[in-house]
């Protein structure tokens, strides 16, 4: 079997030393590699481990680490290896940008009030830190976990969905609308509120809306897991 974790962060490029990311530590997206290579090592062949730049990898012989920048990254290497592998399952736990940067301008430019011989310089590998009113315009990214079960429908997909402070059963109804729009076959739900430094409380959504609920990390990642490869088998 092979499998594919995705975990931290992706990083949309400004310049060639500037970039806009998230806060993703990777944390969760680790613990389910070292569940998976630990517990079920023997019977997987390979776990492609896609990563923020920032975020730690699973070190293990069955772990092939391939370190990600920006979601167009993401989603031309998600698409080499569900079109040229056969994947038996993909946990996106990836925290992917939803606005990749359009264009670097400033609001001079923009207005039109720019003097014509006073420029800014916006060319070159580092734009210059004496620009005053530097604009980065932002387009909406694609959705890239819409595109896995259409590149390989057979793959068992795990998808995330993360939000703050919101009625229990709201973050259970939203997780569940994220698995029918791009047809998961497992969500984990999780509220902002419930993460701390020593807990994380998780829901792992099924296809029939029950769900089961863990306590920390390592709990979930043992249980997605688990589900996951006994979906496989």
């Amino acid at each position: 079997m092979k499998i594919i974790i995705t975990a931290g962060g992706t990083s949309e490029k400004i310049d060639d030393v500037r970039t806009i990311t998230n806060s993703s530590t990777g944390r969760l997206g680790y613990a389910i590699g070292k569940a998976f290579a630990s517990k079920y090592g023997d019977e997987l062949e390979r776990i492609y481990y896609l990563h923020g730049t920032r975020a730690a990898y699973v070190e293990d012989e069955k772990v092939v680490p391939v370190a990600i920048g920006g979601v167009m990254e993401l989603q031309a290497e998600l698409e080499r290896l569900l079109t040229g592998e056969k994947i038996d399952a993909v946990i996106h736990a990836m925290a992917v940008s939803d606005y990749i940067v359009n264009e670097v301008t400033t609001l001079d430019r923009i207005r039109g009030t720019e003097d014509p011989e006073h420029k800014a310089d916006l060319s070159g590998n580092k734009i210059s830190s004496d620009i005053d009113d530097l604009v980065i315009h932002m387009k909406r990214s694609p959705k890239v976990i819409n595109s896995i079960k259409k590149l390989s429908p057979e793959t068992i997909l795990v998808g995330f969905k993360l939000l703050s402070n919101v009625p229990h059963e709201e973050l259970i109804d939203v997780g569940y609308k994220l698995m029918q729009k791009n047809s998961c076959d497992f969500v984990l739900a999780n509220d902002l509120r419930e993460i701390g430094r020593d807990y994380h409380k998780g829901y792992l959504i099924h296809k029939d809306r029950s769900y089961d609920i863990m306590e920390t990390n390592e709990e979930i990642a043992d249980m997605i897991a688990r589900r996951v490869m006994d979906a496989c088998r």
